[in-house]
């Protein structure tokens, strides 16, 4: 027969060395029942960790496209109304070159408002998102266009007073035959606003759009650029009828000035209208990209809920067990503190 010496001190903290084991699992119950997750998927799932690990990875991946398409469609939302402005102010140019005569003083208003109106494209062209210049191209990082006075204005009053001995403000530009003008515009002047010339004098944008991944499969076009056709046709447009002296133009010059406008605006008005249909492309593209991704989420998290999610039911049963017993390992323990072998003597 064996005995064991059995004293208070034994069984004071038996039920205290209990406690830390309790609160752990209360832990652990009460963090289920909160988030709806297992808490320690290594032990729940054993080799299926690998698994819910892929497929974490897997969402992460499809969300960070899905939030970089939402920013793309935002800068897209962007172009297209700045495009749109761009439209309606070449309507308007287009309108008053059609009304222009030649009475005192008509001449040197269009001239004033086609200043403005280049002014206008210029900022146009230079608009920023905070982040990058919508027109830059691949060099987003770098303002699109010169302003007129930074360097354009000064390279083609060189240029007419290299062809005429004088500069457009000139009254004398005045005497000028429509021939001799027409041939300096379709040369000299039009090279400022064909390759090389433009990049030379104008842009410092990339003729190369944005490229940006919509998915993993999937890239596409997604910015215009301040070299395209349509907005060097514009330029020189507004350009032609502000800076080659209109204002002294009368007869055969001026007509022909004007018609020579209104053909560039009229071709750079409707290249504008398919710089904003292939954006408009983009922008269908990116959103059936985004709904085809949206329901592979919903395929992985509910394969990830699957893995990892517990029964709230059965996580509420766990955590009022424990709570349960570690308030009977409490209560016992205080009523062996009060046990005393003097109550018996």
């Amino acid at each position: 027969m064996r005995t064991s010496f059995i004293s208070t001190q034994t069984l004071m903290n038996s039920p205290r060395n209990a406690l830390p084991r309790l609160q752990g699992e209360l832990a652990t119950a009460s963090k289920e029942l909160t988030t709806g997750r297992r808490a320690d998927l290594g032990l729940s799932l054993g080799v299926g960790t690998a698994e819910s690990v892929r497929l974490r990875a897997e969402v992460a991946s499809i969300q960070r496209y899905v939030d970089g398409n939402s920013a793309m469609s935002a800068q897209l939302e962007r172009t297209q109304a700045t495009l749109d402005d761009m439209r309606v102010q070449a309507d308007k140019f287009q309108q008053m070159l059609s009304g222009i005569s030649e009475a005192d003083g008509a001449s040197s208003v269009l001239q004033q408002q086609a200043a403005g109106f280049r002014d206008a494209l210029t900022s146009t062209l230079n608009l920023t998102d905070g982040r990058r210049f919508l027109f830059g191209g691949m060099n987003s990082g770098q303002k699109p266009v010169a302003a007129f006075d930074e360097g354009p204005g000064a390279a083609i009053a060189v240029a007419f007073n290299t062809r005429f001995g004088f500069d457009p403000s000139d009254p004398a530009t005045g005497s000028i035959p429509a021939a001799d003008l027409k041939d300096f515009i379709d040369n000299e002047f039009a090279a400022f606003f064909e390759e090389p010339g433009w990049s030379a004098t104008w842009s410092d944008a990339s003729s190369t759009n944005l490229n940006s991944g919509i998915s993993a499969l999937e890239r596409i076009e997604t910015s215009a650029n301040a070299n395209e056709p349509a907005m060097r046709k514009l330029a020189m447009a507004y350009t032609m009828v502000s800076a080659l002296g209109t204002e002294h133009l009368k007869g055969s010059a001026l007509q022909m000035v004007m018609e020579t406008a209104r053909s560039l605006t009229g071709t750079g008005t409707s290249e504008l209208i398919s710089i904003s249909t292939r954006l408009g492309t983009s922008q269908n593209r990116i959103e059936a990209a985004n709904s085809l991704m949206e329901r592979g989420l919903d395929a992985v998290s509910r394969r990830i809920d699957k893995l990892e999610s517990v029964d709230p039911a059965e996580a509420k049963t766990r955590l009022d067990m424990v709570s349960t017993q570690i308030e009977m390992s409490y209560s016992l323990t205080a009523r062996i503190l009060k046990m005393s072998i003097m109550n018996y003597v």
